[in-house]
C-alpha cells in the first residue's frame, strides 16, 4: 500500500468526523501507523473499543479546540468558522488525495449533475480501459481505493463543495457543471460557496483543463486560473459559441459532433437519460472520452446505450393505476424541478417542498405561471411560504395546490388527485433534511407509497 500520508508520521492526529469518510481515514492511518496514537473527534458518542489505541474527543461538551494537534483530518460537511493556525493544520482525505493522485484525476463538480455526469464517465472509461477508478461524492472514500491506482489509473473523483471547500490542489481536469443558489445554510453566502467550487481549477497549472459553463464564466473570472479552459454551452438557455455545445440532439466538440437520441416511452434510443439537461452532461462526458483518449463515436454509443440512470434522479418508478410516476428526488434547488417538468412533459401532479434554507423560489413561480400543470402538491417546511409564493403570482388560480404539510400525505394526496394517462412527478426543489436523513431515503418514501394500494 503507498503511503501518501508520511507527513504525519510521529505527529498528533484528530480525526475529525467519524462517518463514513473518517472510518475510512481511520482505516487507512491505522494500516500504515498501526502504532500511531490517533484522537477522534464527533459531536455524537463513538464505542471507542472499536478503534484501538485512539481517545475519542466529544466536540458536543468539549467543543473544537484542536490547538494541541498537529494535524487534523475533517470529514466534508462539517463547518469551520476558526482563526487560521487551525485552518493551516487542517486537512481531508480529498487534499492529500490531490497531492498524491492529482495528475490521474478527473474531477467533477457543479450544483446539479454532478453524480450523473461522473458515474457516467466511470461508465465509459471502465469500458475502454479496466485501469479506472471512481471515488468521492458518490460514497466511495477515496482513501479506500489507494492501493488499486497506479500511474496509469484514470480516477473520476465526484468533488462536493465541501470536500473542495478547504483544499489546496486541484486535479488535472477539473469541471463545474453549473453554478445556482445551494448549500446557503452552510455557507451564509453564494461567494462563498462558488469559492468552495472554484478550487477545483484554482491550484491548477498550465497542462492542466478546466471545463467551464459559458453561463458561469463572468461568475468565476475573479478566481485566479492557469489550466487549459474548455467552455461548454448547456443549451438550457442562451446559445452562446462553445468548444462544448447541445443544439438539439447533436453534441459537438472541436473535433467532431454525434447525435445522441433519448429513449421515448417504449421507442428505445441511443440512451435512457432523460432530459436536455442531461444531453449536456453526456456532451462533456463525450468531449473527454473522444479529446482525451481517442474514443471514436461507435465505441462511445455502444457504452452509453448500456449506462443506467443513478436512483432518484428522474428515476421511472413505473405506472399504477394509469398513473406513471417519477422519483426526481435528488431535486434540492428550482433549476433543478424546472428541468424535471421540462423534460418529462405531460405532468399532471408535482410534488414540491422540504427543509426551508432560505433559497429563493422565484424562478419556479415564473417558470410554474405557464407550465402546464394539473396540481401541485404541497410538503415539508416550505409548505406556507411556497404556498404565499404561488398565491402571490396567481398560479393557485389555473393550477390547483394542495398544502400537505406532511410527506405521507402529500403522496396520498398526489395519487389521489392526478389524472390517468398522466405523470406524478416527486421534484421537490428543496433539501430533505426536514423530514428524512437524505434525498435517498426520501425517494425511497416515496416509491414504497406510490407502489401501495
Amino acid at each position: 500500500m503507498k503511503n501518501i500520508i508520511s507527513f504525519i508520521e510521529n505527529k498528533n492526529v484528530v480525526i475529525w468526523g467519524m462517518g463514513r469518510e473518517g472510518i475510512s481515514t481511520f482505516r487507512y492511518i491505522r494500516a500504515v501507523y498501526p502504532e500511531l496514537h490517533l484522537t477522534l473527534a464527533d459531536s455524537k458518542p463513538i464505542d471507542i473499543s472499536a478503534y484501538p489505541d485512539c481517545d475519542f474527543w466529544d466536540t458536543e461538551t468539549k467543543g473544537i479546540d484542536f490547538e494541541g494537534f498537529d494535524w487534523i483530518f475533517k470529514s466534508p460537511g462539517i463547518p469551520v468558522f476558526h482563526p487560521e493556525p487551525i485552518l493551516d493544520r487542517l486537512t481531508s482525505q480529498t487534499e492529500v488525495f490531490l497531492t498524491a493522485f492529482g495528475k490521474n484525476t478527473f474531477g467533477i463538480t457543479g450544483t446539479k449533475g454532478k453524480s450523473t455526469t461522473s458515474s457516467l464517465l466511470y461508465h465509459l472509461l471502465k469500458n475502454h480501459d479496466d485501469n479506472t477508478v471512481f471515488v468521492g461524492n458518490i460514497g466511495i472514500p477515496c482513501f479506500d481505493y489507494i492501493d488499486r491506482i497506479d500511474d496509469n489509473t484514470s480516477v473520476v473523483f465526484e468533488m462536493s463543495c465541501h470536500q473542495l471547500e478547504f483544499v489546496r490542489h486541484s486535479p488535472h481536469v477539473g469541471v463545474i457543471l453549473n453554478l445556482y443558489e445551494e448549500h446557503l445554510d452552510h455557507y451564509v453566502t453564494m461567494e462563498n460557496y462558488i469559492t468552495a467550487k472554484a478550487h477545483i481549477f484554482t491550484y491548477q497549472d498550465e497542462n492542466d483543463i478546466v471545463i467551464l459553463n459559458c453561463s458561469d464564466l463572468e461568475t468565476l473570472r475573479r478566481y485566479p486560473r492557469k489550466g487549459k479552459l474548455v467552455t461548454a454551452c448547456d443549451g438550457l438557455g442562451k446559445t452562446v459559441p462553445a468548444d462544448i455545445s447541445v443544439s438539439g440532439t447533436t453534441l459537438t466538440v472541436p473535433h467532431g459532433s454525434i447525435h445522441i437520441r433519448p429513449s421515448e416511452g417504449d421507442a428505445e434510443g441511443d440512451t435512457c437519460l432523460v432530459g436536455k439537461h442531461n444531453l449536456y452532461n453526456i456532451a462533456i462526458d463525450y468531449y473527454l472520452c473522444k479529446e482525451g483518449f481517442g474514443m471514436d463515436d461507435a465505441e462511445f454509443k455502444a457504452s452509453l446505450a448500456t449506462f443506467r440512470p443513478l436512483a432518484h434522479r428522474l428515476e421511472k418508478v413505473g405506472t399504477f393505476g394509469g398513473v406513471t410516476y417519477y422519483d426526481d428526488s435528488i431535486s434540492t434547488i428550482c433549476r433543478s424541478a424546472i428541468n424535471a417538468v421540462r423534460s418529462l412533459g405531460n405532468v399532471g401532479t408535482l410534488i414540491l417542498g422540504g427543509m426551508d434554507r432560505g433559497i429563493d423560489y422565484t424562478d419556479l413561480a415564473q417558470f410554474l405561471t405557464t407550465a402546464e400543470i394539473d396540481n401541485i402538491v404541497l410538503v415539508g417546511q416550505t409548505t406556507q411560504r411556497m404556498r404565499e409564493l404561488l398565491e402571490a403570482y396567481g398560479i393557485d388560480k389555473r393550477i390547483a395546490v394542495y398544502p400537505c404539510y406532511d410527506f405521507d400525505q402529500g403522496v396520498a394526496k398526489a395519487k389521489e388527485v392526478t389524472a390517468p394517462g398522466k405523470i406524478c412527478l416527486l421534484s421537490p426543489a428543496a433539501s430533505s433534511y426536514d423530514m428524512f436523513k437524505n434525498f435517498e431515503v426520501r425517494g425511497d418514501a416515496f416509491q414504497r407509497l406510490v407502489r401501495e394500494n
